[in-house]
């Protein structure tokens, strides 16, 4: 998972200067740092940007809109000030789920997909699908049934799991219209792409 970012300043004045972001492991904080060495290590062919920054020079920490005299992560005091931009812009992304991309930034909620993406064992297509289903993010691993080929399917295995009907015996088992009792059971589930869910 990436995005790829513009410092906004120089987008706007004509300079495209993206910098990617490789987001896999990230927490917020290392989110919010490396944004700002991006911002800082952006370099204009004319003109500055709006603020004056500082990067530490023994650590790297970077603090946008500000020049700080000792470094808060390491202490070190060889300090590096510049004009940077202080604002960005999304330019592009990938296998970010789009509900947590915005014009200008990630929702802060992404850092809260990606941690349950890590713990779950349910794989990113299940949490595309339940974003699908209009499911929030809390709710797709406890409402989640399992993947199937079609609603009948999902009928047919739901009734053998629930012991809805002797799967031994020829008949009626194999009389029954599977994708009329799966219209039944579908008014209590949701679907996308094969994969079924709990409706509340």
């Amino acid at each position: 998972m990436n995005i790829t970012l513009y410092p906004l300043g120089a987008y706007v004045s004509g300079y495209c200067l993206p910098f990617t972001i490789e987001l896999d492991g990230m927490d917020q904080t290392d989110y919010g740092q490396a944004v700002s060495k991006g911002l800082f290590e952006a370099n204009y062919k004319n003109g500055d940007g709006n603020v004056l920054s500082s990067r530490c020079q023994r650590c790297g920490h970077v603090v946008i809109g500000s020049v700080v005299k000792c470094c808060k992560e390491c202490s070190g005091i060889f300090i590096e000030a510049k004009q940077t931009d202080e604002e960005w812009i999304v330019c592009d992304y990938e296998d970010v789920p789009s509900e947590f991309v915005g014009e200008y930034d990630l929702s802060s909620d992404f850092f809260d997909y990606a941690g349950l993406l890590a713990e779950s064992n349910l794989d990113k297509d299940v949490f595309s699908a339940g974003f699908a289903c209009g499911l929030a993010l809390d709710e797709i691993a406890d409402r989640y049934v399992g993947s199937y080929s079609s609603d009948a399917d999902f009928a047919e295995q739901w009734a053998e799991d629930t012991g809805s009907i002797n799967t031994s015996l020829a008949w009626p088992y194999t009389c029954i219209n599977w994708e009329w009792a799966a219209h039944d059971l579908m008014m209590d589930h949701d679907s996308f792409a094969g994969h079924y869910f709990f409706r509340s």
